[in-house]
């Protein structure tokens, strides 16, 4: 591995999260000197529905050019950091040159790691020593390479992590609308089965007496849905996330943002599904509960809309951004219900309670 390309990250950092402060501190140093590091609050998406223990040995065992090992009494007794301290010592038996670089924070001892290697005391080198040692170990590798971010949205894993790695200008907005995205595909399968209107029997089966209870209960159940849109979009919601202007935004509030605006999409999804997937014997009901699972169909193509036209407009954002254009990105979803399929689900309704009243 001598080639400066096959490597995603400078450093791999790992410690027990009771010392995360300190290795924030150091992070966060690095970072400041243009060092690639693979820090796991920067890489929250890349992780997102990945089998960890294959992604940690990816990390630690191939992608990192050096793992650096916080080594402490908390670190010896995790499981997690474990894992990566194996997959360390897995890549470091394999290569002669120096690949393992310990920091120790207190006297623990680390299983598997020779004594006679050199390590960086904490409490003596504090901060600035371990980021200087650092910086010195990577020598002239520290140079810039080539940016890997191609200007357009994030539409795959790898140019998520990319934008997280890199942050070009306007970064929380190319993470969220890459986020939206993964979110909304993972649910293709689902929105193709409701464009069908297909929904496999959910085991359920209403007589005619539980009809109108069970109408009323859905309609206060999609408004439900529908109300934490305002939630998610509110202004505070946002300024929360991606900051107040001239501000960084905070990566994991944007991944959460992302994450509940699809989950309404698919709780949307999956209301109109239940109905569906709900036996009914009377032919009325069938009709009127086949027509109020359509209330679903209009916010659904609207979050789809949503997150089509935001992604069209993040395409242009980095060149809009270098040429010194003042770009304002705002996210308004006004979620409304068909008025045409109201008046037909109250025909409908009208319908069902005749052949109650009959």
């Amino acid at each position: 591995m001598t080639n400066d390309e096959t490597f995603d990250y400078d450093i791999a950092v790992s410690f027990a999260g009771e010392d995360r402060e300190l290795v924030r501190a150091v992070v966060t140093h690095l970072k400041d000197h243009d060092i690639k590091v693979f820090f796991d609050e920067d890489s929250t998406s890349e992780m997102w529905g990945e089998n960890l223990v294959d992604f940690l040995q990816a990390i630690y065992g191939r992608r990192a050019r050096y793992a650096v090992l916080f080594v402490s009494q908390h670190y010896v007794s995790k499981k997690w950091t474990g894992y990566e301290r194996q997959a360390a010592q897995d890549r470091a038996f394999q290569q002669s040159a120096p690949y393992i670089l310990p920091v120790r924070i207190d006297e623990a001892e680390l299983p598997g790691l020779h004594s006679t290697i050199g390590y960086i005391d904490a409490e003596f080198a504090g901060v600035d020593g371990i980021v200087d040692a650092i910086l010195s170990k990577l020598g002239d590798r520290t140079k810039a390479r080539p940016p890997k971010f191609d200007g357009r949205a994030p539409r795959t894993t790898e140019a998520i992590a990319t934008v997280l790695s890199e942050r070009p200008p306007g970064w929380e907005f190319l993470l969220y609308g890459g986020l939206l995205l993964q979110g909304i595909t993972a649910l293709e399968e689902k929105y193709r089965d409701h464009v069908i209107e297909f929904a496999s029997h959910n085991g359920k089966v209403i007589n005619d007496s539980e009809g109108l209870p069970l109408l009323r209960t859905k309609l206060t159940s999609i408004s439900t849905i529908i109300s934490n849109v305002e939630r998610v979009l509110s202004p505070e919601a946002q300024t929360a996330a991606f900051g107040k202007p001239g501000e960084e935004g905070d990566p994991e509030r944007i991944e959460h943002l992302a994450r509940r605006l699809t989950s309404i999409y698919g709780e949307l999804l999956d209301w109109s599904a239940d109905l569906r997937a709900t036996g009914v014997a009377n032919d009325a009901l069938r009709h009127a509960v086949n027509v109020e699972a359509r209330f679903a169909d209009g916010p659904i193509r609207q979050v789809r809309a949503l997150v089509e036209q935001y992604l069209s407009e993040l395409d242009g954002l980095s060149a809009r951004l270098h040429a010194g254009e003042n770009v304002n990105l705002t996210f308004t979803l006004a979620i409304t219900l068909d008025p045409v399929t109201s008046e037909e689900f109250d025909r409908a309704l009208d319908a069902y309670r005749d052949t109650q009243i009959n």
